[in-house]
């Protein structure tokens, strides 16, 4: 909608605003368009972006146009008339909607502002309803072209300036409530500025366009030297836009520096060499300079300004470096200091995983640790687009760093910081986990110290105790077996004797989980044992009416820990498997249901360590899920009477001869437990 008819001061200050305004939206438009995904206020923005981009290209071709043919061809003045018209009638209700997307409620965690629902949407479609008139007005334009653009549109030119000043209004006042609202965080700078210059624009286009009583400018096109630096000064509000993305990652957009340095100096190599051109044309046509003449000056002073500004460029990567490196050593002293303080290593990769997403700006990050990590990277594993680094201790690769960009990939400044971010995690992993090592060495030893002072105090227990009870069973016994007591006597000596053996095993079970297993270093049959310890418990099982089964393997199974750490582990299982197992009621007339039965077997292991799998199987209700995790626990029992000590020997004795204990429960939907021992086999 502006022309020039020939490349005056004036029309070359326009033609340098509408360049810059051109350039700085198109590269908005492009930067967020490189976001992976967009969310409906991004795509709010990236409309106005290209709103106000076809405001200035229009302009800048209406222009061009004009300086070349003075009366451009009728398809070509219509083409430059639609572009920046469609862009200035759709930029007024999009600055409206844009910033109250974006303003309510207000992010950043600054306090919101009290406008949502009803009277948001009525304030957008206010905007919006104008619209309804740009096919009369649009038409009325491309019809009339012999005349200026302001005088062919003259009945719709002051709706049309009061509804973009509204507009404006509206934005400068929503800026100046978020400056208000948020003056303590960062983007506050930016409300600040956005809201001056929207509203000195504001007031600018009303004194310019409104004020007069005919919006006609002698000069042609928009007007002069003050309406131009209007429209320069709109530039301004996507510069500073831009540059809050740039500095701050306003909005969650991310941009490579690199990058940008490498536009802006395309765009500056562009307009210097259109800048050339329109200078040498304008020099010769005035008979001052040939053009071949100020086309080599130009040319040397590019040539004398490309070291200053290729040093100047430099120097700004070195700070983008600098910044980088610091921001990296930044978060790595955090890693590092949370690793001294946690000593988990599943905390760390927690940690890890949401601070790194964070401070780098991506959409996805995964730890691995170990065997997990060398699993990473498989065709079903991360996508095409994750980038793996490894995170290694010399040649040894102890973890990996999986990342996923926010963007369609990573910048070449996300690249180099991750994998000095990965040389660094390293340490953090080897120290969480010498810090854990630590705690479980101290914790183990605790364990032992308790459990040494538990056996010296089991057998002081056991010399201070057994045998005063000894002797107070053996006068008890005399005394039933006298004759001149009564049966009711007699009946209370063999009630005391029976509670006698029952103290008496319990204090023996208490020194046997107190004292380790001796001979652990030798070999035993394990089926020789199994096969004693079932038999001496077969009298217990038919008198809780539970079946008791050995499946004996085919030959003898011999497996390193001793003889008395394996009677140990059988004969514990077998008791609480029989316990477990037993019906609530003794008599064997009333029961509806099959006997239930315990059974143990031996069967070797398929992984190929060498390994011996001890079997016991009950058909009892099962463990409850709440319960699992402490039925190893000494002194836990869920049973009256029970001492708590049986499943906590055979773990005791699992770990003294290198093997472990596995309990899995329930086995089917009607309950079962099943213990499994796996022991090393004797070589």
């Amino acid at each position: 909608m502006d022309v020039a008819f020939e490349l005056t001061p004036l029309a070359a200050t326009k033609l340098i605003a509408y360049s810059f305004g051109a350039l700085i939206y198109l590269f908005l438009m492009t930067l967020i368009l490189g976001q992976r995904r967009l969310r409906r206020f991004e795509w709010l923005l990236f409309a106005l972006m290209a709103a106000l981009f076809m405001w200035n290209s229009g302009n800048l071709l209406a222009l061009n146009l004009s300086l070349a043919y003075g009366v451009a061809p009728a398809i070509h003045a219509r083409l430059a008339r639609l572009i920046p018209f469609l862009g200035a009638i759709l930029s007024a209700p999009l600055v409206v909607h844009v910033h109250a997307e974006y303003a309510f409620p207000l992010p950043h965690g600054a306090r919101r502002i009290r406008l949502q629902g009803f009277p948001k949407k009525a304030l957008i479609a206010l905007f919006y309803v104008p619209l309804i008139a740009a096919p009369w007005t649009v038409g009325r334009l491309l019809g009339r072209i012999e005349l200026d653009p302001l005088v062919a549109l003259r009945p719709f030119v002051r709706p049309l300036v009061m509804w973009v000043v509204l507009a404006l209004g509206v934005a400068a006042a929503i800026n100046a409530r978020l400056w208000h609202a948020s003056r303590h965080l960062r983007p506050a700078g930016l409300h600040a500025w956005l809201a001056g210059i929207e509203a000195f624009l504001t007031a600018g286009f009303a004194w310019t366009y409104l004020a007069p009583s005919l919006p006609f400018f002698p000069q042609g096109g928009l007007g002069g030297y003050f309406p131009t630096l209007l429209m320069l000064l709109a530039v301004v509000p996507g510069a500073i836009v831009g540059y809050s993305i740039f500095r701050y990652n306003f909005l969650d957009l991310r941009v490579q520096r690199n990058l940008i340095y490498s536009l802006l100096a395309i765009f500056a190599l562009l307009i210097y060499l259109n800048f050339i051109r329109r200078l040498s044309g304008f020099l010769e046509q005035r008979e001052i300079l040939p053009s071949a003449v100020t086309e080599g000056v130009m040319i040397f002073i590019l040539v004398v300004l490309l070291e200053p500004v290729k040093k100047r460029i430099n120097r700004a990567l070195e700070k983008v470096f600098a910044s980088e490196f610091e921001r990296v050593q930044k978060l790595s002293a955090e890693i590092q200091d949370f690793a001294k303080r946690s000593g988990e290593i599943e905390a760390l990769k927690s940690f890890v995983e949401q601070k790194v997403k964070t401070e780098m700006g991506l959409d996805r990050v995964t730890l691995w640790f170990g065997k997990r990590a060398a699993t990473v990277g498989n065709p079903s594993g991360p996508p095409s687009k994750d980038r793996l680094l490894a995170i290694r201790r010399g040649s040894e690769v102890i973890g990996v760093l999986q990342v996923a960009p926010a963007g369609p990939e990573l910048s070449g400044e996300q690249i180099a910081a991750l994998q000095l971010l990965a040389d660094q995690l390293a340490a953090a992993i080897e120290l969480c986990q010498l810090i854990a090592d630590k705690v479980n060495l101290e914790r183990e030893l605790a364990e032992k110290a308790k459990m040494a002072f538990l056996g010296d105090m089991a057998a002081r227990i056991a010399h201070n105790v057994k045998n005063p009870l000894s002797s107070m069973k053996t006068l008890v016994q005399l005394l039933e077996e006298d004759p001149s007591l009564g049966e009711r006597v007699r009946q209370d000596c063999r009630l005391v004797i029976s509670e006698i053996d029952r103290l008496n095993a319990n204090v023996s079970q208490v020194l046997r989980y107190a004292k380790p297993a001796r001979d652990t270093d030798r070999a035993v049959d394990l089926s020789r044992v199994v096969s004693g310890v079932v038999a001496v418990m077969r009298a217990e099982a038919e008198r809780r009416h539970v079946g008791l089964e050995f499946i004996p393997p085919s030959g003898s199974c011999l497996v390193e820990g001793g003889e008395e750490a394996a009677t140990d582990i059988v004969s514990n299982l077998v008791v609480n498997a029989i316990e477990a197992g037993a019906p609530e009621g003794t008599d064997p007339s009333h029961q509806e249901h099959p006997e239930p039965k315990v059974t143990v077997s031996i069967n070797g292991d398929d992984s190929g360590r060498g390994r011996v799998l001890l079997s016991v199987d009950d058909q009892g209700r099962g463990i409850p899920r709440d319960l699992k995790a402490r039925i190893f626990q000494p002194f836990f029992t869920t049973r009256a009477g029970g001492t708590g000590l049986g499943l906590a020997i055979v773990a005791r004795r699992a770990e003294e001869i290198g093997g472990a204990v596995e309990c899995v429960s329930p086995l089917g939907p009607e309950g079962g437990t099943r213990f499994v021992v796996r022991f090393r086999a004797a070589t």
